[in-house]
């Protein structure tokens, strides 16, 4: 069996650190032009943005490729950029902009498809790895481009209603006092959530007024923020994928399903604490893993500095705890073993000396002041939601057969409301709670789509059984033991608060989306699995990939369509 162990950190001493940075440094400067050309006079599908966008796209996959390039060379890929911006900015220039919009996506991932076969990217297992996290990049984009900044949201309420007790009140609210409410957060709505996404997002606010004062209150500036937060926890949730001894089939097949998964790419757009809570949590899994393996106390920082950001910008980075616990314990185990007493001891110590006072300073602040409980959630009021009346059991069958018309989520709004716990989370994972059915495109791609993900998630659970096999049998695989801890802790808190809080919303794919993350890795064992023992399969498995990250595409192209 083949696999493939080169990780995060280990990355850059393996294969230099530019191996490492350049994804990072990718992400910044794309999320930096979105901001650029949302805050700015220049849209992001107008011709000028259309050159600089396709060439930088041009220049960054042969950069990122196997071919070396030196002295005349170099010259030659950046003249090699131009006419391919150009004949974008052409095109675009000929057409309105609900068709721009579609050939920003096409375009975009036919020219990385193409790149990828003229460099020869594809033939190596690095270079096909490369590409599709440039194509879970440029989805996300084009996401927060298709899709308009209101719509496929949570919770974020009207930017025009100073104020409201909804995420934009609350981020215009720290934006324009600089400071934290001193009233009891439970009479506030989503103020009680922590600071750190609100203040980040208050930070963009004030860049963008910076750059372009004219267009001080451009709230679709923030959405750089989430879109950079969504493609760090793509290549984070990657980075992971290296410590579990994955083969290489495997691991290609699991970083197609998450970069083309739409619960994750619908991140890159939400104007919420979401985002930016996964990627932290992703990267507190991450660093700790890394630490465990190479015992470095910078990457024990990272850890625990990751770990009580996740918790301070939304409470559910807590989850992660358990797992992070699990390992801490096996590096202190490991040290013990070779003798070094005082790694031991400090390790953990300075884990939590970092983690605990800036995760919990908040919540603390909130119960000394306020007697807020430690572990507060808001409680949805929303009748038309509630399910209370529907016993839980029969909440967790999928109860019929969902049709082409009815395939978005029901809330209530329009008749009684969703209540499979099963439906609802692959309804919401692929639309959140959009409801698109007017309109022949949407409605059409959007019901392929939805068997499809069904079929995805089903085989995501038997990859999870799998998983833990597989971590059985290599008990010495650590990270493996992790992940699986964090899908149960929040698989069964998942469940507990459907219980205490019957409600449609709170059936949402969002909530467990550390889980999902690892049910899309899962997948790529199966496949790997099934690359070695059964090759028909194997075939099939890859065929419903392939058809899924192309459907994933229409369904997004069709939505241009729908939203002017």
């Amino acid at each position: 069996m083949t696999t493939d162990n080169k990780i995060s950190p280990g990355f850059i001493r393996d294969e230099g650190s530019a191996a490492y940075l350049r994804p990072i440094c990718l992400s910044l400067a794309a999320a930096i032009y979105a901001l650029i050309f949302t805050g700015g006079a220049i849209w992001l599908t107008g011709p000028i943005s259309f050159f600089v966008l396709f060439s930088t796209l041009w220049i960054a996959m042969i950069m990122l490729s196997e071919k070396k390039f030196k002295g005349a060379g170099d010259i030659v890929v950046l003249v090699l950029s131009i006419p391919a911006g150009l004949l974008f900015a052409f095109v675009r220039s000929s057409v309105s902009d609900r068709p721009a919009k579609i050939l920003l996506l096409s375009g975009g991932l036919a020219v990385i498809a193409l790149l990828a076969l003229w460099t020869g990217m594809y033939k190596t297992h690095k270079g096909f790895l490369t590409a599709l996290l440039i194509a879970g990049v440029w989805m996300r984009l084009s996401f927060i481009v298709v899709i308009p900044f209101f719509a496929m949201c949570n919770d974020v309420g009207d930017f025009t209603d100073r104020y409201n007790i909804l995420h934009s009140g609350y981020i215009q609210f720290v934006n324009f006092t600089g400071r934290l409410i001193n009233l009891d957060v439970r009479e506030f709505g989503e103020w009680y959530h922590p600071p750190y996404y609100h203040y980040s997002a208050s930070a963009v606010l004030d860049l963008q007024k910076l750059i372009f004062p004219s267009r001080a209150e451009n709230w679709e500036g923030m959405r750089a923020l989430t879109f950079l937060s969504s493609v760090l926890t793509l290549y984070f949730s990657y980075a992971i994928t290296g410590f579990l001894k994955m083969t290489k089939a495997g691991r290609k097949a699991a970083v197609a399903v998450l970069a083309f998964l739409p619960a994750l790419i619908m991140e890159s757009g939400n104007l919420n604490n979401d985002s930016m809570g996964l990627m932290f949590t992703m990267a507190s899994i991450l660093f700790i893993l890394d630490w465990k393996k190479t015992g470095r106390y910078t990457t024990l920082v990272i850890a625990a500095l990751s770990m009580g950001l996740s918790v301070g910008t939304k409470l559910s980075g807590a989850l992660a705890a358990p797992a992070v616990l699990v390992v801490i314990i096996a590096g202190m185990i490991k040290s013990f073993k070779e003798k070094s007493y005082a790694r031991a001891i400090i390790s953990p110590v300075l884990y939590g000396l970092i983690s605990l006072p800036l995760g919990l300073w908040y919540f603390i602040r909130n119960y000394i002041m306020f007697g807020v409980p430690l572990t507060y959630i808001l409680r949805p009021t929303s009748d038309y939601m509630y399910l209370g009346d529907i016993p839980f059991w029969a909440r967790l069958i999928p109860d019929e057969i969902v049709g082409a018309e009815d395939c978005f989520f029901r809330n209530g709004l329009e008749g009684d409301p969703d209540h499979s716990i099963p439906i609802a989370l692959c309804k919401t994972g692929l639309f959140n709670e959009a409801i698109m059915r007017d309109q022949m495109g949407t409605a059409l791609t959007g019901y392929i789509l939805f068997w499809l993900f069904a079929f995805l998630m089903l085989l995501g659970i038997a990859g999870l059984i799998y998983f833990v096999y597989f971590s059985y049998k290599n008990d010495r695989c650590i990270a493996r033991l992790a992940l699986g801890i964090t899908v149960f802790v929040n698989l069964v808190l998942y469940l507990r608060m459907n219980i205490e809080f019957p409600f449609a919303c709170t059936m949402n794919m969002r909530y467990i989306l550390p889980a999902v993350i690892a049910g899309s890795i899962a997948i790529g064992d199966l496949y790997g699995l099934f690359a070695r023992k059964i090759p028909l399969a194997k075939t099939i498995l890859k065929m419903l990939i392939a058809v899924f990250m192309l459907m994933v595409v229409a369904f997004y192209m069709a939505c241009a369509l729908y939203f002017d």
